[in-house]
């Protein structure tokens, strides 16, 4: 993917589950900020009759279908989320697709998208080398013990499942290793957004002076 800096920037925006993402990107969309979001791509990826859909089929088989023919996705995550090499599997097949809804994306998100800065939300940022398309990297990050808490609270999973997704990520230290920005969600959500308003400006401040 190329991307013309002096026209916009791209940042990649990531994190582990249930760091507080979802903050930030409310906040950076209730102010105009374009945003496009990998996760809802990679549901996309796996709608009947797409060839993603199709390639999961295939690898995992009918099990993980539904009466109605969807991908029963709490079954599919069960799979891959025990066992990293059925989740290495279903990477393989989602990420390059997902890479070029990225592309399609930002090309429908650029031309209005405030102060030329597109967001590109994805917990795999760094795992998918998607952070290599992205100017700037922001990596918001959590108390794993609190993380897990949120998580089994948020979809109902036991402490053995939650855990075992968190692990199934990037280690924390290894993501930050990445960062140009950190955004710690070590306070109140008002907090956050506030680290979020300074991250903002500190980012255009840069790139006036850059070009100055």
């Amino acid at each position: 993917m190329n991307y013309t800096a002096n026209e916009s920037v791209l940042v990649g925006l990531t994190g582990g589950i249930a760091t507080g993402k979802s903050t930030v990107i409310q906040y950076l969309r209730e102010n105009g900020y374009s945003v496009i979001d990998a996760d809802k791509l990679g549901h996309r990826v796996l709608e009947p009759g797409s060839y993603g859909y199709q390639q999961v089929v295939e690898t995992f088989g009918i099990e993980i279908i539904n009466p109605d023919g969807t991908v029963n996705r709490p079954a599919l995550g069960k799979i891959v989320f025990g066992d990293l090499q059925k989740l290495k599997e279903l990477n393989k097949i989602s990420h390059p697709i997902i890479a070029e809804m990225i592309q399609t994306e930002y090309e429908k998100l650029v031309a209005d998208s405030v102060d030329n800065i597109v967001f590109l939300e994805a917990a795999l940022l760094i795992e998918a080398n998607w952070h290599k398309v992205c100017q700037h990297i922001w990596v918001v990050t959590l108390d794993p013990a609190i993380a897990i808490q949120r998580l089994q609270a948020r979809d109902g999973l036991s402490y053995i499942e939650a855990n075992a997704r968190l692990e199934a990520q990037l280690a924390p230290e290894d993501r930050l290793a990445y960062a140009d920005l950190i955004l710690k969600n070590d306070a109140t959500k008002e907090d956050l957004i506030t680290k979020t308003q300074q991250a903002l400006q500190d980012l255009k401040l840069s790139r006036v002076a850059r070009h100055s």
